[in-house]
């Protein structure tokens, strides 16, 4: 191998001293792909920590989003390779499946066809598979592919740790980014800027409500690894008071709904089991979330116009459910787009874009490849402002109901794999805390673009989803034998 690594470096330098960049792309790639096939986890562990740490911070402090296309070549890396493994696997291997491959394959069928009804053009075809092809190749590596089941639970524990970590960033946002666009006088609220290192607009808001949820899916995996004493207290209350601090300065209202459901569905069979822990536990939560609002009133919303902090509070929460409420005149809002969606479609005007939607990136708001999604050039709005209004613009109703049908399905996998002796400990533990954010996820979609378009989010469910297709094919082969 060095022998090749030579020859191609030296290819590669001339190839540069004459200037012909183009032709030496592929040459100065094969090095990194020869690797990639040989220690295919190093892809999946870079893909990690790149859509976690690195190309969020990339765009927010440098404006690199083009970066992402990095990372989307790394999942399309994995995918192929995967897809190639299964072609030669040996008749060993066992190919007991969970069904979630279907579904999601019946999603991807529905928005091909929708595109190509559509007659799409092609670089909106190449924009909309970035955005959800490359993430697939998380799910097929994992559930396919059998990685060790260290690395998994390592990419658990950095996922946590990740959490940790982002009180740094929101407090350097919060301390220097806020008051220079408050000063530049940006439009928007200022606090959006507040994202971690989840990525957007320095100066135009990002993922700030995607970071929120997750943070509350890391701490609910951390209470379901303590809940079975696979997590130190220690580490317990690391991993919880930074990542409520970081809470504390993102400014996302969900989490005083998410971590509660978190901790019920992780908890609940303490209800009958035993009461007074299950009671304590709820007060502990409920006072804790009491306390993030407090600190949100007094942090963000106190105004001088407003009688009060319950009154900001009713305010706070009531016009996410206003049907009247748009944020500006492109953004209308989550209950207005979604209404705004129905306006627009009927059985009647044009069945196939009710029920299949408009194709791939159709609802795209903004791109450096093509602008704007052509649904979002018709309608002159953002089509995109959660996932489910996204949703339902690319797939329609019955594409939207089968990607919602995946974590279902994910849900009642994990259900029966966290009580299944043949998954280790610290697993079973780990896939109560899967079981729970796979019935938060979906939920979420009706608040922020979450699992459907946003890069760390969308890692998070393909891994969680390819952890519970994972230990199903295991469990099963192991039954069956």
């Amino acid at each position: 191998m060095s022998l090749t690594t030579l020859v191609v470096a030296a290819a590669a330098g001339v190839g540069i001293g004459f200037g012909f960049y183009l032709a030496i792309a592929p040459l100065v790639l094969l090095v990194p792909a020869f690797y990639l096939v040989k220690y295919p986890q190093i892809g999946l562990v870079a893909f990690a920590g790149l859509t976690l740490l690195v190309a969020g911070s990339l765009k927010y402090f440098f404006g690199l989003g083009q970066f992402q296309w990095v990372i989307s070549g790394l999942g399309v890396a994995l995918l192929a390779y995967t897809v190639l493994q299964r072609a030669y696997a040996s008749p060993s291997i066992p190919s007991s499946d969970t069904g979630l491959l279907a579904w999601m394959g019946l999603w991807w069928l529905i928005l091909i066809f929708s595109s190509a009804a559509n007659s799409l053009p092609i670089l909106d075809w190449l924009v909309g598979v970035r955005i959800y092809l490359p993430v697939f190749g998380i799910f097929a590596y994992i559930a396919y592919c059998n990685p060790n089941e260290r690395l998994l639970k390592g990419i658990l524990i950095f996922m946590l740790a990740i959490a940790s970590v982002q009180w740094a960033f929101c407090l350097y946002q919060k301390l220097y980014i806020v008051p220079s666009r408050l000063a530049g006088h940006y439009p928007g609220s200022a606090w959006d800027s507040i994202v971690g290192t989840f990525g957007g607009d320095k100066f135009g808001g990002g993922e700030s409500g995607s970071l929120g949820i997750y943070l509350s899916l890391m701490t609910t995996l951390a209470i379901a690894l303590h809940k079975q004493a696979q997590l130190k207290t220690l580490w317990f209350l690391i991993i919880f008071v930074s990542s409520f601090a970081a809470m504390a300065m993102v400014e996302s209202k969900v989490i005083a709904l998410m971590i509660p459901a978190g901790f019920f569905l992780v908890y609940r069979d303490y209800a009958f089991k035993k009461p007074v822990v299950f009671i304590a536990g709820s007060l502990a939560i409920a006072m804790l979330m009491c306390g993030l609002l407090v600190a949100y009133y007094f942090l963000y919303w106190q105004t001088d116009n407003n009688k009060g902090m319950f009154d900001a509070l009713f305010n706070q929460f009531a016009y996410s459910f206003n049907p009247q409420f748009q944020a500006s005149t492109t953004n209308l809002g989550r209950v207005k787009s979604l209404l705004f969606w129905w306006n627009h479609h009927s059985v009647l005007d044009n069945p196939l874009t009710l029920l299949f939607g408009h194709g791939l990136a159709s609802a795209v708001s903004s791109s450096s490849v093509i602008g704007e999604g052509v649904a979002v050039r018709a309608q002159a709005v953002m089509l995109d402002v959660t996932g489910i209004s996204k949703l339902l613009w690319e797939s329609g109703v019955v594409g939207s109901l089968t990607f919602v049908t995946v974590f279902v399905l994910g849900f009642f996998r994990a259900r029966s794999l966290k009580v299944n002796p043949a998954v280790p400990a610290w697993h079973r533990a780990a896939m109560s805390g899967v079981e729970a954010a796979l019935a938060i996820m979906p939920l979420a979609i009706f608040y922020e673009v979450t699992i459907v378009s946003s890069p760390p989010m969308q890692f998070a469910a393909m891994f969680y989803l390819g952890y519970v297709a994972y230990w199903w094919r295991k469990t099963q082969s192991k039954s069956s034998g």
